[in-house]
C-alpha cells in the first residue's frame, strides 16, 4: 500500500477496518491493486465485500446505491469516495449488456470469475497487504500479457464494451493480447451492438487520455469493431488517422483525439451525436476545427499577422491545433518551418501581451458620437487588431485613429 497515495490509503484502510470489526471481509480490488503492481501510484478505491448492500448501508449510513441491485455502493470517507461492492456471480447475457441474473456471492475466488481481464482480478488487503490472485493476473503483468479471465469469448459476450477495454488496457498498460483471448476478440465483435453510445464514447474518451491510445485505435481496427461500434464511421483511413494519432503524441486528449477519428468521416457531427456526446465536447471540437483550419491556412501562406496569432493563442483549443497541424505538415515542408516560428513567437508572448488593457472602451466611442449597434463592435474589434499590430501604442493614438475612422464612415 506504500505507493497509495495518502489519503485513498488511509480511505481504504478505514472503510476495510469498519467492515472487517464487523465480521465482513474487505479487499482493495482492480485498478488500484493491477496499478500498486505495475508501479503505477492508483487514483481511485475500489472494494469488494461478502457485505450486502444492506450491511454496507449499516456499516456506513451515509452511504449511496449507485448500483445497488448489482451490490455497488459509494461510501465517502477520509475525503475520498470509495466504491464498495459486493461479491457476486453474474449469469444470461442477453442484450450483451447486464447480466440477467446476480446472486451475491461469499468469497473473493467467486466474485473474481466474472471481472473481465486477470489484472482487474487481483485482490489487496488493505490491512496487511496481503496479496490473493486467484487467476493469476499478477504473473501476466509479470509477462506483460493482457489475458480474460475464464473463457475469454463468455467475456466479451456478456458485455461488448470490454472489446473496447481491452484495447484501452493493451495500449495504456503497454501489454500484449493473449492469443486465446485476441482470437476471442474477433469472434466476438457483434457483441458491441448491445453497448450504448454513451458507454462507447465514455470508453474511447478515456483512452483518448492514456497513454498510447493510438495502439489502442489499432488493435481495435485489427478486430474490426470500430465501424460496429461507431455508425457511420469511414473506417478506410483508419490508419492513417492512427498514425497522426502517434504522431501527435500522449496524452492526445478527449477532443482532438475524437478530431482525428472522425477527420475523414462524412457527417462527422452527426456520427458523433449518435454518441450523445456532451455540449461542451461538441463546442470544444467545433472551436479545435476552426482554430486547426485558420492556424494551417496561415501556415501555408507563411506567415501570421501578430493580433491573429494572439487571438489564437487565448483560444483554449490553440495547443491541441497547434499540435495537430504540426502533427499533419510533412517534417520538412515550408508549413511546419511556419508552424515552429508561430510556436517560438507564442511561447514569447506573456500575459500583458495577450491580454493587454485595450485602449478604447464604449464610453470613448459614445463620447465621439458613435450610435449604439452593430458598428461598436466592429470599431472596438479593429481597434484592438491595431493595438496588437503594434499600429496603436498609447491611448491618444487610439482616440485620434477612431475619431478619423468615425468620420470616414459617417462621409461614406
Amino acid at each position: 500500500m506504500d505507493q497509495m497515495p495518502g489519503d485513498l490509503g488511509r480511505a481504504a484502510r478505514e472503510i476495510a477496518g469498519t467492515l472487517r470489526a464487523g465480521r465482513k471481509q474487505a479487499w482493495l480490488v482492480g485498478g488500484a491493486v493491477r496499478d500498486l503492481a505495475l508501479g503505477l501510484t492508483p487514483k481511485d478505491v475500489d472494494l469488494a465485500t461478502d457485505a450486502t448492500p444492506d450491511e454496507i448501508e449499516r456499516a456506513f449510513p451515509e452511504a449511496k446505491g449507485v448500483g445497488r441491485a448489482f451490490g455497488t455502493m459509494l461510501v465517502a470517507h477520509a475525503g475520498v469516495v470509495a466504491q464498495v461492492t459486493t461479491y457476486r456471480s453474474e449469469s444470461g447475457y442477453s442484450d450483451a449488456r447486464r447480466p440477467d441474473r446476480v446472486a451475491f456471492g461469499r468469497s473473493a475466488r467467486e466474485d473474481a470469475q466474472r471481472r473481465d481481464f486477470t489484472c482487474n482480478a487481483l485482490y489487496l488487503d488493505p490491512l496487511s497487504d496481503e496479496l490473493f490472485d486467484p487467476t493469476a493476473g499478477l504473473a501476466d503483468l509479470e509477462r506483460g500479457v493482457l489475458r480474460a479471465v475464464g473463457r475469454p469469448q463468455e467475456r466479451f459476450r456478456e458485455d461488448g464494451l470490454r472489446l473496447l477495454r481491452l484495447a484501452r488496457f493493451a495500449g495504456a498498460l503497454g501489454l500484449r493480447v493473449e492469443p486465446d483471448t485476441l482470437q476471442a476478440a474477433r469472434l466476438s465483435v457483434e457483441a458491441i451492438a448491445g453497448v450504448s453510445g454513451e458507454r462507447v464514447l465514455a470508453e474511447l474518451s478515456t483512452m483518448f487520455v492514456r497513454p498510447r491510445a493510438a495502439t489502442g485505435l489499432e488493435l481495435l481496427h485489427d478486430i474490426e469493431v470500430l465501424p460496429r461500434a461507431i455508425a457511420g464511421l469511414d473506417s478506410s483511413t483508419l490508419p492513417e488517422q492512427i498514425e497522426l494519432m502517434r504522431r501527435v503524441g500522449d496524452p492526445v486528449g478527449v477532443a482532438l483525439g475524437w478530431t482525428i477519428l472522425l477527420a475523414r468521416t462524412e457527417s462527422a457531427a452527426g456520427v458523433l451525436d449518435r454518441l450523445h456526446p456532451s455540449n461542451e465536447l461538441k463546442r470544444e471540437i467545433v472551436e479545435l476545427r476552426a482554430a486547426h483550419e485558420q492556424l494551417f491556412r496561415h501556415a501555408r501562406a507563411g506567415h501570421i499577422e501578430r493580433s491573429a496569432l494572439v487571438r489564437l493563442v487565448r483560444q483554449r483549443a490553440w495547443n491541441d491545433a497547434l499540435r495537430l497541424a504540426c502533427a499533419t505538415a510533412a517534417a520538412d515542408s515550408a508549413e511546419r518551418a511556419a508552424l515552429e516560428d508561430f510556436r517560438r513567437t507564442a511561447d514569447a508572448l506573456d500575459e500583458s501581451e495577450l491580454r493587454p488593457r485595450p485602449w478604447l472602451a464604449s464610453r470613448d466611442l459614445a463620447e465621439v458620437g458613435v450610435p449604439r449597434g452593430p458598428r461598436w463592435r466592429e470599431l472596438l474589434l479593429e481597434a484592438e487588431t491595431l493595438q496588437l499590430n503594434g499600429v496603436l501604442a498609447s491611448r491618444e493614438k487610439a482616440l485620434e485613429w477612431l475619431r478619423r475612422a468615425w468620420a470616414a464612415r459617417r462621409e461614406a
